[in-house]
């Protein structure tokens, strides 16, 4: 066992000094006060002795460590000072300053009689006893308890139906422990300065963790092995790692409206941590990940704030993800897959996606990736699907595809003001269709190598310094590859702004004269646009010649007819 550090234990002490401190504060202020003056104020509320139970006594009066085994255990001399362990009557333990040094400060066993412990200042457990260790319990109430320098602040256990409220339970090893535990409330606890975890939840289900505030531990709050919890509105900064769900069967949990900023990680879903639903959280300002998903599928992350972190999202080995409407800005990555397959990227604001070695179905669709490096980047990735992205005013390429990236398909994406609009190495069998290239200061679409590439249908505008007139030296689109087409098979070529006319022969809005490619290849697009849109009538897949061929037959058949007529 790791000893205390140093910052640790002056924390500790500190927590000690302003306990004591308000301890003295308190204790003056009730002197001041008689206790007749206490039950008139009870009189004039209209309440009645039974319900002008004050929060605490005089002062916190000393006592050695408690032991409530079964219900028979609550009594005066286990620190019971009223109540008969009803809902509307439970037993209190109340006010008690207890040193754990020598066992956990109040131990609760095998009780189902409703009780609450409040108020208590215990401490001293070191790194052995807990502050209040619950065991097969339900019906317990915890609030307004400190528990410092122990080993477990609280420790609940196999236990259910419990409410842990506004204690603090910071400076321990861990702040609040639960382990096969389940239905359980825990509001608006501290559980800071703690050596390992602010709360850990460890075979613990369907518990209830809202409004606290766990900052500055190693682990902020910890699922191991822990499904349909609901984490809301939580505290978790300063951490190593704000949330982390770890081990197979931490699922269908929800993240909702937590604040995971200023750590390492901010939420972290690790070995099969399945089902989980993150909304509405920020993760910014951590040092490496906002929200890293790793060996983990089928979660669904929706509006989450994941900005100025080194990865705003990242996924590797995870598989049926749903990324939507989350905001990535201002991140060295804003999203980042790898090995992962059959993700959904929709409506996110990201300072880039990456995709390295992430194939089969993986769909980006509606994302914003702009004014960035680079905005959409597909690495050795293959059969995915990029749709409607905007990938404009980036220092270099608004879509880069490299290092076999094949049988991708590329449509209605707006890769506009870049330096490169699409730009294609060692990538073969990858379709363009419907983009809108336009303005990038380089070539629209660069294809440096690759083979079978389809090209067609796009939007091509001002690109390498081009004007409404034709200028050979500044081509729109370069290709060095083998054997790529600029243009469908049924005759639909792009929209090239510098090549409109002419289209005489007869006029299909096909420019008659084909559209030449710069680069090695020597590439053509064989039937130009005159318009951005396809045009609605059918364009012939071989050119005039079917139609010429189809005019002479009816010609002879018209002919023909008339001389059997005369006949």
């Amino acid at each position: 066992m790791r000893k205390l550090a140093p910052l640790v234990q002056r924390r500790r002490l500190l927590s000690a000094i302003v306990a004591l401190a308000f301890c003295l504060s308190a204790m003056f202020g009730w002197l001041a006060a008689s206790s007749s003056d206490v039950m008139d104020a009870a009189v004039r509320q209209g309440l009645t002795d039974e319900d002008s139970i004050p929060v605490r006594t005089l002062a916190l009066t000393a006592h050695a460590p408690i032991l409530i085994d079964g219900n028979a255990g609550f009594t005066n001399a286990s620190g019971v000072v009223w109540g008969s362990g009803t809902a509307s009557d439970p037993y209190v333990v109340a006010d008690w300053d207890i040193n754990a040094s020598s066992a956990s400060g109040i131990r609760v066993r095998n009780v189902d009689s409703h009780f609450i412990i409040r108020n208590c200042y215990i401490h001293g457990g070191g790194l052995v006893y807990a502050g209040i260790d619950q065991y097969n319990c339900t019906n317990g109430t915890l609030e307004y308890n400190i528990c410092s320098d122990n080993y477990y602040g609280i420790c609940l256990s196999s236990s259910s139906n419990n409410y842990m409220n506004d204690n603090n339970c910071s400076s321990n090893y861990v702040g609040i422990t639960v382990s096969d535990s389940g239905n359980n409330s825990f509001r608006n606890n501290t559980c800071s300065l703690n050596v390992y975890h602010g709360i850990l939840l460890d075979n613990s289900d369907s518990n209830s963790l809202i409004d606290n505030n766990c900052s500055n531990n190693d682990f902020g709050i910890m699922l191991s092995e822990s499904a349909d919890n609901n984490l809301n509105n939580n505290i978790c900064s300063g951490n190593m790692q704000g949330i982390l769900l770890y081990y197979p069967g931490s699922n269908n949990n929800s993240l909702t409206n937590n604040n995971c900023s200023d750590n390492w990680y901010g939420v972290y879903f690790y070995d099969s941590s399945n089902y989980n639903a993150l909304s509405n959280n920020t993760c910014s300002n951590n040092l490496y990940y906002g929200v890293i998903i790793s060996s983990s599928s089928t979660n669904t992350l929706v509006n989450n704030n994941c900005s100025n972190n080194w990865y705003g999202i990242f996924l590797e080995y995870s598989n049926s993800n749903i990324l939507a409407n989350n905001t990535c800005s201002n991140n060295g990555c804003g999203a980042y897959l790898t090995s992962s397959s059959n993700n959904t990227l929709i409506n996110n604001d990201a300072s880039g996606i990456r995709l390295y070695s992430s194939s089969n179905h993986n769909t980006l669709s509606n994302n914003t990736c702009s004014s960035i490096y680079e905005g959409l980047y597909l690495e050795s990735s293959s059969n995915n699907a990029l749709i409607n992205n905007t990938c404009s005013s980036n220092v270099y390429f608004g879509i880069r595809l490299c290092l076999s990236s094949s049988n991708n398909t590329l449509i209605n994406n707006n890769c506009s003001n870049n330096d490169c609009g699409a730009y294609l190495e060692s990538s073969s069998d990858n379709a363009l269709v419907r983009n809108h290239l336009c303005n990038n200061s380089e070539y629209g679409v660069y294809i440096a190598s690759g083979s079978d590439n389809t090209i067609w249908n796009n939007t091509f505008i001002g690109n390498n310094g081009a004007t409404g007139t034709h200028n050979p030296s500044h081509m729109q689109a370069c290709d060095n590859g083998t054997g790529n087409l600029w243009n469908s098979t049924n005759g639909y070529g792009n929209y090239w702004s510098d090549w409109t006319t002419p289209d005489d022969a007869p006029r299909y809005g096909i420019v008659d004269v084909p559209y030449d490619i710069a680069g090695s290849a020597g590439g053509k697009d064989y039937c130009p646009l005159t318009a951005p849109e396809v045009p609605t009538e059918p364009i012939p897949e071989f050119g005039m010649m079917p139609f010429v061929v189809i005019g002479l037959i009816a010609v002879i058949v018209l002919a023909g007819e008339a001389r059997r007529r005369k006949a």
